[in-house]
C-alpha cells in the first residue's frame, strides 16, 4: 500500500485491481465546548466493502497509526 497525499490512498488487491479512496481530514473549532477538534476517516471504513481480509487487516494497522498520531498532536484519545 501506498500513500501520496495529493492523490490518496492506493491498496493493490491483485495484479489487475486497484483500489483509490480519499482519506480525508478536518480541523476545526467548536465553538460549543471552545476547543479544537480533528477528525478523520478511517482507513478501514473506507476499505470495509471491498471483503479482501489482507487489505482491511492493513487498513486495521493504519487505523491504529493514525488513532496514535492523533493522540500525539491532540493530547487526547480517539473517539
Amino acid at each position: 500500500m501506498r500513500k501520496d497525499a495529493d492523490k490518496g490512498m492506493f491498496a493493490k488487491i491483485a495484479p489487475t485491481f486497484v483500489v483509490r479512496e480519499t482519506l480525508r481530514l478536518a480541523i476545526y473549532r467548536d465553538e460549543a465546548s471552545g476547543t479544537t477538534r480533528l477528525t478523520y476517516d478511517q482507513p478501514s471504513g473506507l476499505m470495509s466493502g471491498i471483503g479482501n481480509p489482507s487489505l482491511m487487516e492493513a487498513a486495521e494497522a493504519l487505523d491504529a497509526k493514525l488513532a496514535a498520531l492523533a493522540k500525539q498532536v491532540t493530547g487526547a484519545k480517539a473517539n
